[in-house]
């Protein structure tokens, strides 16, 4: 029996979640895990803070080094290499943000389509949060209002609200109510607009997603439409991105979960980085003994 895509990404994503955050000695010490792991991040949102967490998280690690002014080299050169290989492919087989939003939007099966240009404000996310406004007052901003963080680090943390090791008083003897209710706001509209919309966090304002897709055009992985195609939208209808693949098989929004390939039009394929034809020239030699160029394939 053939195990269908979908259950399989349902599971990377779950154990992706469980492998990021298993430090489960947590409950016992109510101290975070700060071993060499941490200083590893993970290729989806992974909050530093949340009470499990044992990786770190891409996005809070390039916000650190924004705030201490040094250039990220280490994991800008991990996403950029990861990026080369697969594009975007994280989001749509690793990320637990991603699965929450698509297990949201099947219990209504209402769907509200937004415009694939909303796309262009992860710019603003991506440069003015992640990157300017650290750098500038030196203050990691994203990392507080990220839901991710505010769901799984936040929320366990106030809930559960462990006694300090060192006082043997509540860790939050007092919270800033406001700062709370600002955070939560922001997690119930992303929520909600989950039920109703495709992924609107990853399309909308996801800056580490965005930094997978600027690859996506030349990563080893792609995706390939027959000609044969006609555009009977069933990609779009599986598609948690909402993307009619025809249209541009390797869109910066498609986060290759590979949903699409239930069409027998949509394949996926592989990206040669130099094709041999553009490299050298190849030599034959005719009957005659005397050595002449043969075009390549490629050539007219």
């Amino acid at each position: 029996m053939k195990v269908k895509i979908p259950i399989i990404r349902r599971a990377t994503q779950i154990f992706a979640f469980f492998w990021a955050n298993s430090f489960w000695n947590v409950f016992f010490t109510g101290r975070l895990y700060k071993g060499p792991l941490k200083g590893t991040c993970v290729p989806f949102l992974n909050c530093h803070g949340c009470p499990t967490a044992t990786f770190g998280c891409p996005i809070g690690t390039i916000e650190h080094y924004m705030v201490i002014r040094r250039f990220p080299y280490e994991i800008v050169g991990q996403l950029g290499l990861l990026s080369m290989l697969v594009g975007r492919m994280a989001c749509g087989w690793l990320c637990p943000f991603g699965l929450l939003q698509d297990l949201l939007f099947l219990a209504t099966k209402v769907e509200v389509k937004i415009s694939h240009a909303w796309r262009h404000v992860r710019w603003f996310v991506l440069i003015g949060l992640v990157i300017a406004v650290p750098w500038i007052t030196a203050e990691d901003f994203f990392s507080k209002v990220c839901p991710v963080g505010i769901l799984t680090a936040d929320l366990p943390w106030l809930l559960w609200n462990p006694l300090d090791p060192n006082t043997g008083k509540p860790m939050f003897a007092s919270v800033v109510v406001w700062a709370i209710a600002i955070n939560l706001a922001i997690l119930a509209a992303i929520l909600v607009l989950s039920a109703f919309i495709k992924r609107p966090f990853c399309r909308v304002l996801c800056p580490l997603g965005h930094i997978f897709s600027l690859f996506n055009k030349v990563s080893l992985v792609k995706l390939e439409v027959a000609p044969g195609c006609d555009h009977c939208d069933a990609c779009e209808k599986v598609c948690p991105m909402g993307i009619k693949v025809y249209e541009d098989p390797n869109s910066s929004e498609c986060i290759r979960c590979l949903s699409c390939t239930v069409c027998g039009n949509v394949k996926v394929g592989s990206r040669r980085l130099v094709p041999v034809e553009q490299v050298w020239t190849i030599r034959k030699v005719t009957p005659e003994g005397a050595p002449s160029e043969a075009k390549g394939a490629g050539d007219a």
